[in-house]
């Protein structure tokens, strides 16, 4: 019983319930057209003009094609996979929504630098490369060793998805880049805590 309860309490749900959410909402948005994107589609004229803040967060969970969707939930569910264990699932989630928040805060800050007050973006990305910031904070200074994780190998992944990300029209890289570094930062902290508290 012990063990099917430890298997439950470290099955990574969270990560679930997002891929599921996320998934969701894409079938909504195929049978209902363009509804949810012109309501949480994530531009400066929405988020600033109209004061629609929910379109922060809303955008994060919509995606504009079937790859698009994909790409983002394969990436969520592996990385999922690897650190909602070791985070705790609510520590999980925080990181999650922070992380994708940060992003479309950076993301916004380029738009109106670049004068792109009217364009809009969606999907997880920034989220989801908050986590990837979140698994190379861990592989350098979590409490105990990562299996098969090491800086090396995610600076790969990041370099590899930013390259990827500037090569391809009607990315948000600077979303990307966002998540990433504000994922990192809060991994960073957490990690510092719990070693703190370890060392007590």
């Amino acid at each position: 019983m012990d063990r099917v309860y430890g298997r439950i309490k470290d099955a990574p749900y969270i990560t679930g319930i997002l891929v599921i959410m996320n998934v969701i909402l894409f079938l909504i948005c195929t049978f209902t057209g363009d509804l949810l994107y012109n309501i949480g589609e994530f531009s400066p004229a929405a988020f600033l003009g109209k004061h629609q803040l929910y379109r922060m967060i809303m955008a994060m969970f919509l995606h504009a094609d079937i790859s698009h969707l994909i790409n983002n939930m394969l990436l969520l569910a592996g990385l999922g996979a690897m650190l909602e264990k070791e985070t705790g699932h609510l520590r999980f989630l925080i990181l999650y929504i922070l992380s994708g928040l940060g992003g479309q805060a950076v993301s916004l800050a380029y738009k109106l630098y670049a004068d792109e007050w009217y364009v809009g973006s969606i999907g997880a990305s920034g989220a989801v490369f908050g986590l990837v910031g979140v698994l190379l904070a861990m592989s350098f200074a979590w409490t105990r060793e990562l299996e098969n994780v090491t800086w090396q190998r995610i600076i790969l992944v990041v370099a590899y998805s930013l390259y990827s990300g500037f090569q391809s029209k009607n990315i948000d890289n600077a979303a990307h880049i966002g998540g990433f570094a504000v994922g990192f930062l809060l991994a960073l902290g957490m990690c510092f805590l719990k070693r703190m508290r370890k060392d007590k």
